[in-house]
């Protein structure tokens, strides 16, 4: 049999991606409960965005099909369209745990059909060497060295098994860096078909109320993590480190997300649902935001970074309760005449990072080298960086600093130092009410007096930061104003650097809430371009870094 490579499988998936509601798909029922990840791919709603003329007829999708070696291959990504697959509709790739194979996991995606027929007049054309068999209710063939396919009239599965070999000096030197060898379990895979195509309902993952929620919400894009059936699967690693952890931490854990390309900005929702043995401490982490004045103290002119956070001293120890280690802690800390609670009580959980002033710079060095001067220039950061946290015992917090002078903490004058070498010293400073960390000395100072309060915070940076348990700001625009695209040497590099600076605005991610028994957050990638649609300044995007990447070569 001819081989084709697995790049086949993702060529498929993502030219189906580009080619296109709140209804579950009937599809779904086909995912079984135990898959470890889940992604989802609304057709319908993408198809809305961006039609699937604009993507082969575009520069970047005629580069791609050029970058593939193999003629069936482009053959396949040109007749996709035509291939009987339902563009109004979401596709599916899950992976779940299977020992049978290499890696221990398998890759399967489900592709609903409009036209069964047409799928596979498109199979024979372009695999003309693959014998397709009938299988009970669907038909199955095997399209390469590892992939898997079947049918019925509704629905098309692909199976693929990455087979990474363990003894990395049998890779050969393709652009895979795979073996090429043939499929080594026809018959495994061939079960495993059976298998997917008669999941039960009472083992289907629609059976999960966290899945249903995330699929019926609509979004372009889903992502399905099954936490609990992810540390069923390494959990005994963690306990093999000495540290025994109870299956109930993790019971029906989830992480979900949905993700929406939108006008001038990318927005996704997530959230990490808890096992009802941690609902308490949920509650405890998620209902009180970061403190406001303590954001409102920081110096925020020329802010590239803004990282914001509380997290309750209750909450945590009720965590390192859960998880058996507290008395660990304890022991560990009766040794410097304390406990878990002196370092709790000693914060109130509010705390905060800020980074001013990035800036990246070309520096000209002179070394020696063998009694000559020897030239040569070195790019180099600048970057103000601040830390802070919110005093709650001033006693027990005096403690602490006890503890870290008698482990060489040093003192001048007004403020601790810690040197970092003949350029870099971090300066500590402490008031009644905060302990501030900088690489700059007036930061520290000026934080502690509230010197920066009557500064304006950036309206998007103070949209995204307060009022919430958890929140970070990017400013994108800021981190690229002090970045001269020049001081690359490879014209590639600095095209990038040009093109992202004038793609995006900044980048927000903030929530912690919890609501509903799950930790929620929001992101929220905004560019600089309001007016168009997000996914297609990607694509284009994509095509100016694919131009200067030609250039770069040239």
């Amino acid at each position: 049999m001819q081989h084709f490579p697995r790049i086949t499988l993702f060529a498929l998936l993502a030219a189906a991606l580009f080619s296109a509601c709140s209804k579950i798909p009937d599809h779904a029922r086909y995912i079984p409960k135990d898959a470890v990840a889940v992604a989802g791919i609304n057709l319908k709603s993408l198809g809305k965005k961006i039609a699937w003329n604009m993507i082969t007829g575009s520069k970047l999708f005629q580069e791609m099909q050029k970058r593939i070696p193999e003629k069936s291959t482009k053959d396949a990504m040109n007749g996709i369209e035509k291939a009987g697959i339902d563009l109004s509709n979401t596709l599916y790739v899950y992976v779940k745990p299977d020992t049978r194979f290499k890696g221990g996991n398998i890759i399967t995606g489900l592709v609903p059909l409009s036209d069964a027929g047409l799928w596979e007049t498109y199979v024979k054309q372009v695999f003309p060497q693959a014998i397709i068999k009938q299988h009970g209710d669907h038909k199955e063939t095997s399209l390469g060295r590892d992939m898997f396919v079947g049918w019925n009239n509704k629905l098309l599965v692909i199976i693929n098994v990455l087979s990474i070999p363990t003894d990395y000096s049998q890779l050969d030197r393709s652009s895979s860096g795979i073996i090429d060898k043939p499929m080594e379990d026809v018959a495994g895979l061939s079960a495993e078909m059976d298998n997917a195509f008669n999941v039960a309902k009472d083992n289907s993952i629609i059976t999960n109320p966290h899945f249903s929620v995330l699929e019926s919400e609509g979004h372009d894009i889903t992502f399905w993590l099954n936490y609990g059936q992810l540390m069923d699967q390494y959990g005994s690693n963690v306990s093999g480190s000495g540290v025994s952890l109870s299956g109930a931490l993790w019971k029906d854990a989830a992480f979900t997300s949905g993700f929406d390309f939108k006008k001038g900005k990318i927005s996704g929702d997530m959230h990490y649902y808890l096992p009802d043995e941690m609902k308490e401490i949920g509650t405890e982490l998620g209902s009180v935001s970061a403190d406001k004045e303590m954001l409102d103290r920081l110096p925020n002119q020329n802010m590239d970074l803004l990282f914001a956070m509380h997290i309750s001293p209750k909450g945590f120890k009720l965590l390192l309760e859960k998880m058996g280690v507290l008395g660990l802690a304890n022991t560990a800390l009766a040794t410097q005449n304390m406990n878990i609670d002196n370092v709790l009580d000693a914060f109130t959980g509010d705390m905060s990072f800020v980074m001013n002033d990035f800036s990246l710079h070309t520096e000209t060095e002179v070394d020696s080298f063998m009694g000559q001067a020897v030239i040569h220039q070195n790019q180099k950061p600048k970057l103000s960086m601040s830390y802070v946290m919110k005093i709650n015992k001033k006693e027990n917090f005096q403690k602490l600093i006890a503890l870290a002078k008698e482990n060489g903490l040093q003192q001048s004058g007004d403020a601790y130092i810690i040197p970092l070498d003949d350029k870099d010293t971090v300066y500590a400073m402490v008031n009644n009410q905060y302990l501030i960390v900088s690489n700059k000395y007036p930061y520290t100072t000026g934080f502690l007096q509230g010197n920066f309060k009557n500064q304006k915070m950036p309206e998007p940076a103070a949209t995204a930061i307060s009022g919430h348990p958890f929140a970070m700001y990017l400013d994108v625009q800021e981190v690229f104003k002090n970045i001269d695209a020049g001081i690359t040497h490879s014209a590639h590099d600095s095209a990038m650097i040009m093109e992202s600076k004038k793609l995006l605005s900044n980048i927000s991610l903030n929530g912690g809430e919890f609501l509903n028994n799950a930790f929620s957050y929001h992101l929220d990638i905004n560019f600089t371009n309001t007016d168009e649609n997000s996914l297609i300044e990607l694509m284009d995007y994509g095509m100016k870094i694919n131009d200067a990447e030609k250039i770069a070569q040239h």
